[in-house]
């Protein structure tokens, strides 16, 4: 696998996340422009997972079957139109079709980016190429809340939009020239239905899968909306919740690279041990913040253990079965996306004068419950092997 290629699916990445988290900083702003309160704009990434969890079920089995590479730049073609017309969005109802047509794009782009890395990577460096890449993803969340909180102070919401569009018309010219037609991958000769069994039947699979939504998908969903929670605990501006946002993304960036060393250190317990963390810092978020400093110390515990946990969940899910990698990838993307949807739904329902508490509450006990389900059961299970790959 090239540097080049790395690169290309790193920005694959970095541009689906940023999608999630753009709307975070800019709800004040988007609530006035559209006439609706701005917890009303969670809908937006609401309706991106919900159409990207749904339609990555499609997405996952057919690249398993034909290929990975047209499928990606249509993925990126259509993610680039439609965050191009979201500023001339006439309503928020528009809005909303725009950014669950996006997320139907992003649902596209995930699960055949990642099948490349695990194609094209050798094995003994797989667990380190997801890391690396996954940093795209999480980039976004560092990035994109502080460029996009300036940008609607400065320009207006709407730059942010057209800035996006602009680097996925950029992604889809780097994974054309970049990459092979076939993408490097085993075609299963399965049937779209025995596809999409045979993966769910996978040894472990299940367990693992629940977690996707229960853990990883209500911690990313938090994530997408930090910044809405952390300004109706602290009133603050768009570009200050923005750039505390962004400040999380560079803690969850510190825990990808991070989780790699721990898993060598604490072997099996490391991934329970930093679920479990992320789950603790969405709970931390109930006490009664009076400084800014405060509710900072809170995050860092979420987005460390959510960057220190995420890949290495992932990578588990990966060397689960190569038959069927794409399609495991896509039931993943779909659950987690899930998890983003529900979180960013029950955030769209607790608008003002509602306390912010209930919603805090509700997310820290479910990724509690999902973080139990990375606990150890069996040898075979075993991190230090899934550290191998």
């Amino acid at each position: 696998m090239s540097g080049r290629q790395l690169a290309t699916l790193f920005c694959c990445m970095f541009i689906i996340g940023s999608a999630e988290v753009a709307a975070g900083p800019m709800m004040a702003l988007m609530g006035r422009h559209f006439g609706v309160a701005s917890s009303a704009i969670a809908y937006l990434p609401a309706a991106y997972g919900l159409c990207y969890g749904a339609f990555a079920l499609v997405a996952g089995p057919l690249s398993d079957r034909f290929g990975r590479k047209r499928p990606l730049q249509w993925g990126l073609l259509g993610f680039t139109l439609f965050c191009a017309l979201m500023p001339a969005a006439p309503t928020l109802t528009a809005a909303i079709a725009l950014s669950a047509l996006s997320g139907l794009c992003a649902a596209v782009i995930q699960p055949n980016a990642l099948a490349l890395v695990a194609d094209l990577a050798p094995r003994e460096q797989l667990g380190k190429r997801l890391g690396q890449v996954f940093i795209g993803l999480m980039l976004a969340f560092v990035l994109t809340p502080a460029l996009s909180g300036r940008l609607a102070d400065t320009a207006g919401w709407q730059a942010s939009y057209y800035a996006l569009a602009g680097c996925g018309l950029l992604a889809w010219v780097a994974v054309w020239r970049g990459f092979a037609s076939g993408g490097g991958h085993a075609a299963a000769d399965d049937g779209f239905l025995a596809t999409l069994a045979g993966a769910w039947n996978t040894p472990g699979a299940r367990r693992r899968l629940s977690a996707s939504y229960l853990w990883l998908g209500w911690v990313a969903g938090f994530g997408a909306v930090v910044a809405e929670v952390a300004a109706r605990k602290l009133a603050l501006s768009s570009t200050a919740g923005g750039l505390l946002a962004g400040g999380f993304g560079l803690v969850i960036m510190l825990g990808n690279l991070c989780g790699v060393p721990l898993q060598r250190r604490w072997g099996e317990a490391a991934l329970p041990a930093m679920a479990l963390c992320g789950a603790l810092g969405i709970l931390a978020f109930l006490l009664p913040f009076t400084a800014l400093w405060q509710l900072a110390l809170a995050g860092c515990l979420w987005a460390f253990g959510y960057g220190c946990a995420g890949p290495l969940h992932h990578a588990r899910l990966s060397i689960l079965s190569e038959r069927y990698r794409g399609t495991l990838n896509s039931y993943h993307a779909s659950l987690l996306n899930l998890g983003i949807f529900s979180a960013s739904f029950l955030l769209g329902l607790s608008s003002e004068p509602r306390p912010i508490a209930w919603f805090c509450a509700a997310a820290g006990l479910l990724t509690l419950s999902g973080a139990a389900l990375l606990l150890p059961f069996g040898a075979g299970m075993g991190l230090a092997r899934a550290g191998k790959a």
